[in-house]
């Protein structure tokens, strides 16, 4: 085409106005006739960047692009690669019509200042073709490699002023079954896994399955679209993968007067501690394992327990650390849990002189010692004459001032304590108690015993 200066002042007029003028935000263009496949595929781009909407058509035959205007005004088609020739086309008030004979390439509409970006890509020039699936031999405990039979070429589009190619994605979905931990249900469920590939692909690894599944590869999104969708499955994955669960829980005392007995944060406190260990694990698992040791790297292995249901008592003071480990069959696979950490704190004992049951406020109406971590304990408390009035072994347990349901009369008393913390300290401990009563309480019953 010999370029006239009428041409190249037009030619120039168009350029600045394709790279000026923004981009429409509704849908303007749409395939037509022939079988009425297509695919509108969107992106969200900037008005400069040279692309408002990509069509995937399923074939050419018979086929029109259609663009709907703003008005009546005059509608003209270009390619990107000349802006300056005209496309042969048809307008009917604000619709606009070209066969559709070209693809794989972008068209550029005008319509007074306003310019809209069309590429259109031909699918039948890109199928899908999946035949089988199969598991790759040499998994890993965390991966499964899938083996997929077919074809799918990649698919590009490309902005009026950008050249390079930008990937359409396909959206081919790997499905499959695994296993989903609920911890508000405690327990393992299982749940559909969907993997999206943007592009086929003849191998892809997965994460492995925590049940038996079968593997199911269906696409792409076109064919979904257009009723035509590829699938094809696997024969049965019989699963080895392995993943597990440890929960504790500890039981803690009521003794108001136990300190630490319920710890701020985390499993321990004053011994002994007693706590219920709760394995639960998936499918594979053919051996679990508590071990508990006395370092965080688990370099020493103090005890080991085969239970799904442990119930422990430590009373020893320090930190232990307790995990779960589960295997599959012959030790394929290996999970180890994330590890408890149960701290038992030092012991202390310390010993009241003086209450005074029977007050009207009800405050300091038993005698009891303060106490933590405190694993064996004997407790005699007698009068003037060596009666025994109290015995307990229990250090939460205190005297209310009576022996055999009478009333003890007010005055000195006399305790022995032998006791043995978790951190193996000895307490051997004795001295007075000075019980005191009202005058009222002391005078007014007849049951006092000294």
């Amino acid at each position: 085409m010999k370029l006239t200066i009428h041409n190249f002042t037009f030619a120039i007029f168009l350029l600045v106005a394709l790279f000026t003028s923004q981009s429409t935000q509704a849908q303007r263009i749409s395939v037509e006739g022939g079988d009425g496949l297509s695919y509108t595929y969107l992106e969200d781009y900037k008005a400069t960047d040279g692309i408002n909407v990509v069509l995937v058509v399923y074939g050419t035959a018979d086929k029109v692009l259609r663009y709907d205007g703003r008005s009546t005004e005059p509608i003209t088609w270009y390619t990107y690669e000349d802006v300056l020739t005209p496309l042969p086309s048809t307008q009917d008030g604000i619709h606009s019509t070209i066969p559709l004979t070209r693809t794989e390439c972008g068209y550029v509409i005008m319509q007074g200042n306003k310019t809209y970006y069309v590429y259109v890509v031909d699918y039948i020039k890109h199928p899908l073709i999946l035949s089988s699936i199969t598991t790759d031999e040499n998994n890993s405990c965390d991966i499964v490699t899938l083996n997929i039979t077919g074809e799918g070429n990649e698919m590009y589009y490309y902005a009026f002023n950008n050249k390079l190619p930008h990937e359409i994605h396909r959206d081919i979905d790997i499905m499959y079954n695994t296993l989903q931990w609920n911890d508000e249900l405690l327990q393992y469920e299982e749940i559909q896994q969907v993997v999206s590939l943007r592009q086929f692909s003849s191998t892809y690894p997965v994460a492995a399955p925590l049940c038996n599944t079968t593997f199911t590869v269906s696409g792409d999104r076109f064919l979904q679209a257009w009723n035509m969708p590829q699938e094809v499955s696997s024969d049965e994955f019989a699963t080895y993968a392995v993943e597990a669960q440890a929960k504790a829980t500890q039981t803690y005392r009521e003794e108001a007067n136990e300190i630490d007995r319920q710890p701020t944060s985390g499993l321990g406190g004053s011994a002994p501690v007693e706590i219920e260990f709760c394995a639960y694990y998936t499918d594979a698992v053919t051996h679990a394992e508590w071990q508990f040791s006395q370092d965080g790297n688990f370099s020493g292995i103090t005890h080991r327990y085969n239970d799904d249901l442990l119930r422990y008592t430590f009373n020893e003071e320090g930190t232990t650390y307790v995990r779960l480990v589960v295997t599959s069959l012959n030790e394929t696979c290996v999970y180890e849990c994330e590890p408890l950490v149960i701290n038992v704190g030092t012991s202390s004992l310390e010993i009241p002189n003086a209450f005074s049951p029977g007050t009207i406020d009800g405050k300091n109406d038993e005698w009891r010692v303060a106490f933590k971590s405190i694993v064996e304990f004997r407790c005699w408390i007698f009068n003037k004459q060596g009666v025994q009035m109290y015995y307990s072994e229990n250090p939460g347990a205190g005297w209310d001032g009576t022996h055999a349901g009478r009333l003890a009369s007010p005055g000195v008393y006399y305790y022995v304590i032998e006791a043995r913390g978790a951190d193996d300290v000895e307490y051997k401990r004795s001295g007075h108690i000075n019980l005191m009563r009202s005058k009222k309480n002391s005078t007014t019953n007849d049951n006092n015993i000294e």
